[in-house]
């Protein structure tokens, strides 16, 4: 047994009886390395990566393998999911010496900290097109030994990130990424273009955005084509809801089969946004299935657990892959829906096929002469039979029950603003809300001083809690969490945690940790304008976009946000009517909104501005306020809409 034992981490407790003498990553294993002139073997993974097990079961678990490390390297596993940090800083410098990025992402480092190779994935010998790892270790042994000058030379420092130039916040800006987005985007199955998929739900909220801004609507169909195809593909699971990771083919067939809390929070968003500006049924479908998921595979009492392994004993999406026949044998009265609705693709490179819909789910309701909300219902109930039978007869996947705070808040965050929709997850959302405070720690039950995407995501949601009830208590909590993200910011944007330079800017597809920020500062500004984030950072985060726009879509949709107004909707509550004006300013589209819901009786407990609204009128009213415009007051909930003023298709 090794030094893993008894990690936190689950993906570092799955290597614990391995005869490589592991260390996880800390000052030990680089001072053993200087003690001992080794160089450090580093391997990153997580409990959820399909090849990272594949690479343990395969390379590390071998004897000769093991009996190459221990003698020559320091061996030290690191988890992603616990350190991000860490983990970008390694994939940035392999990818700058080998072009290679990922997990498992494999590191030889000097005993100094700096990285001279690395690469992915390596089966212990020479096969998949790859140099086998014996191999590779024996000839980093010979050079380390032989020629290690030339080694150092070309070793990369970890260095932090930050941009290199600035961007003016202009809406030419917002503008040369639309265009850039709609040049890579795939016409025919959605999404950018390349021969794997990743879902980008950041890029989709950009350009719906952007169809509301300015009547183009271009950005709004190919947004809900994007969702439509994901939904109809097999990276959904068409039986239990949730998103897998991504698809490895341009058609959204086959999947890398993990499961990961916070790609399904984001996509949560995702469809809800997409929803409330589309009405497309299809899209509401996904959502409803989606956080159904969450809420019954993912909810464990006190949060979220974090992912769902792709393997289950060893075979690759042996939880989620079928038999034709067998499909068919378990469909009870819906065998022939199910006929009619589904295929199964991905045959030959699995056991069994992964179920997908077999075209357009409106076109296969027309074909069979129905209208979509009964096909989709009929459909529903087709799909919740064989999902009974599928969760009742089969092992289920590892569930890593480890409570972060980022994927947590996230995932809280869209069920919450969701369930004025869904009437689902409020709940289990205001649980996790009421586990915040201004200390933000790497779990939500402790641990390690909170990195920015845990602070701001914190921020996030303790203003959507704020949002949907309020409770004065989660404004409170949002403003003292809004100045701990604040201690973040520096002129250049904000950093990774503090004391570090790192500035984390690109959607990795996941929203980047200062998008986070800026949308959750600029959206508190809008409740204390006390806030305040300087144009000169906003440009700063912006700067390197031109190296990939869609990389940057979140903060762009903060910037272009702020060039055409960002929305704040104050509802004051003196009756009943205040419910169905609280409820449309929540599920009215507008790209960037924050909703106030304000008691006459609290006049004295908030800033001076809804202090005027609360003296001004009777009975329960609405202020639509879009930049630095406000409306008069209305009580019929339909005026909300009107005064958005959207471009967006009626």
């Amino acid at each position: 047994m090794n030094r893993l034992n008894d990690s936190t981490s689950a993906f570092l407790r799955e290597s614990a009886e391995q005869e490589i003498d592991w260390f996880p990553w800390s000052d030990e294993a680089f001072q053993r390395a200087r003690q001992e002139d080794k160089p450090v073997l580093v391997d990153v993974g997580a409990v959820w990566c399909h090849w990272c097990h594949v690479m343990d079961r395969e390379t590390y678990s071998r004897h000769d393998v093991a009996e190459i490390v221990n003698k020559h390297f320091v061996a030290v596993k690191v988890d992603r999911d616990e350190m991000p940090e860490l983990d970008r800083k390694l994939q940035r410098a392999v990818s700058s010496i080998t072009g290679e990025s990922g997990w498992p992402l494999t590191v030889f480092m000097t005993p100094e900290g700096e990285v001279f190779f690395g690469g992915t994935f390596f089966p212990p010998e020479d096969s998949y097109g790859r140099v086998g790892m014996k191999r590779l270790l024996l000839e980093i042994v010979r050079l380390w030994t032989q020629d290690r000058e030339r080694l150092k030379r070309s070793a990369l420092s970890l260095t932090d990130y930050v941009p290199s130039t600035s961007s003016p916040l202009e809406f030419e800006v917002v503008d040369t990424a639309f265009s850039s987005i709609v040049s890579t985007f795939d016409i025919e199955q959605g999404g950018l273009s390349g021969n794997m998929k990743f879902p980008h739900p950041m890029v989709d909220q950009f350009l719906t955005a952007y169809s509301f801004w300015t009547g183009d609507h271009v950005g709004i169909k190919l947004s809900t084509f994007t969702l439509k195809r994901m939904f109809q593909g097999g990276i959904f699971d068409q039986l239990g809801g949730g998103f897998h990771r991504y698809a490895v083919d341009r058609e959204w067939n086959v999947p890398h089969f993990e499961k990961l809390l916070i790609d399904n929070a984001e996509l949560l968003e995702d469809y809800f946004v997409n929803y409330l500006a589309s009405r497309d049924p299809q899209l509401r479908e996904a959502l409803d299935m989606t956080s159904e998921f969450a809420l019954r595979d993912m909810w464990i009492g006190e949060g979220f657990a974090s992912s769902l392994d792709a393997d289950v004993e060893g075979k690759e999406g042996g939880f989620y892959t079928w038999d034709w026949d067998e499909l068919l044998s378990h469909s009870g009265e819906w065998k022939s829906l199910v006929e009619k609705t589904f295929t199964l693709v991905g045959e030959g490179a699995l056991e069994g096929g992964v179920i997908r819909a077999r075209d357009d789910l409106g076109e296969i309701a027309k074909m069979m002469g129905m209208e979509i909300g009964t096909f989709l219902g009929n459909l529903r109930k087709a799909r919740e039979t064989l999902r009974i039978h599928r969760d009742s007869t089969r092992k289920r996947p590892f569930r890593d029950e480890n409570l972060y705070t980022y994927p947590n808040c996230r995932m809280a965050d869209s069920l919450l603003a969701s369930s004025l929709l869904t009437g689902r997850g409020r709940d289990e959302a205001l649980k996790v809300s009421s586990k915040l405070s201004g200390r933000v720690t790497r779990r939500l039950q402790g641990g390690g001083e909170g990195l920015l995407e845990d602070y701001s995501s914190a921020l996030l949601l303790a203003l959507r809690a704020y949002e949907v009830t309020g409770n004065l208590k989660f404004r409170d909590l949002s403003l003292e969490l809004g100045r701990e993200v604040l201690g973040f910011m520096t002129p250049s944007g904000f950093v990774e945690k503090k004391g570090s330079s790192e500035v984390p800017n690109m959607d990795t597809p996941n929203e980047s940790p200062n998008s986070l920020a800026l949308r959750g500062l600029l959206s508190l500004s809008l409740v204390d304008d006390q806030i305040k984030v300087p144009e000169s950072v906003i440009s700063s985060i912006l700067g390197d976009y031109m190296q990939g726009p869609p990389f940057y879509a979140g903060s762009i949709l903060s910037a272009g946000a702020i060039l055409k107004g960002m929305a704040h909707i104050v509802v004051v509550d003196a009756d009943e009517r205040a419910k169905l004006l609280h409820r449309e300013s929540m599920l009215v589209y507008h790209p960037f909104k924050v909703v106030e819901l304000v008691k006459e009786e609290d006049r004295d407990l908030v800033v001076p501005l809804i202090r005027s609204m609360i003296n001004q009128g009777e009975g329960s009213r609405a202020f639509v306020c879009v930049g630095n415009t406000c409306s008069m007051p209305v009580k019929e909930p339909e005026k909300i809409k009107l005064l958005l003023k959207s471009k967006l298709p009626q």
